[in-house]
């Protein structure tokens, strides 16, 4: 029982989805606030912050010549956690080993005027699913390392299922970004973290 702070850091994984336009790697820092519900459950509460990176995809123009970048592309989330404790209220030869899931709210950088397609990551929902372990440093510190995916709906906009003009397509062979027309898709994007945390 009791409530823990925690502040970690760590990376970002991601590739931009299958268009490319998602969000890429970048440096994660966060802090966390945990409350012990039982030996097994925890609640938590934290916000994050991630320096990643994207490319502009100009619809308009050629396959060989539409993307650009990369261009700074600033995350920031909040996340409510539910945490399963898997050794309850005991530890392994000073490992506490977890799984758990979140869900948040994550915000992204404003598109560019030079993204004349209309793409924006915008504000969006997001699951992330996380194992980890802590290694308890004493009663009242740890060390925590995490893997955790950050799952979210990239939207894109109609003129992703145009042929560009510069270049356009056949029926056979299109030349469109998103030639399936689907208004978007879950992206997941694999972080790692590392964690410091004290109990009160």
């Amino acid at each position: 029982f009791g409530q823990t702070l925690e502040l970690q850091g760590g990376q970002l994984f991601g590739n931009g989805g299958p268009l490319k336009v998602g969000p890429q790697d970048g440096r994660l820092m966060g802090a966390r606030m945990n409350f012990r519900g039982n030996h097994s459950l925890q609640l938590a509460l934290g916000v994050w912050t991630a320096s990643s990176e994207r490319y502009i995809v100009d619809a308009d123009k050629s396959p060989a010549t539409r993307v650009t970048g990369p261009i700074a592309h600033r995350l920031i989330g909040g996340e409510f956690t539910l945490q399963l404790n898997l050794t309850g209220g005991k530890t392994w030869h000073g490992l506490a080993p977890y799984g758990g899931v979140g869900l948040g709210m994550v915000n992204g950088a404003k598109t560019p005027a030079a993204d004349t397609s209309g793409y924006s990551f915008g504000t969006k929902l997001y699951f992330a699913p996380n194992v980890g372990s802590r290694l308890m440093l004493g009663q009242k510190l740890f060390l925590k390392v995490e893997a955790r995916a950050y799952l979210w709906n990239l939207k894109y906009p109609n003129s992703y299922a145009d042929e560009p003009a510069q270049a356009p397509g056949t029926a056979d062979n299109p030349n469109a970004v998103n030639p399936t027309g689907k208004g978007g898709e879950y992206t997941p994007v694999p972080a790692l973290l590392i964690g410091l945390g004290i109990k009160f």
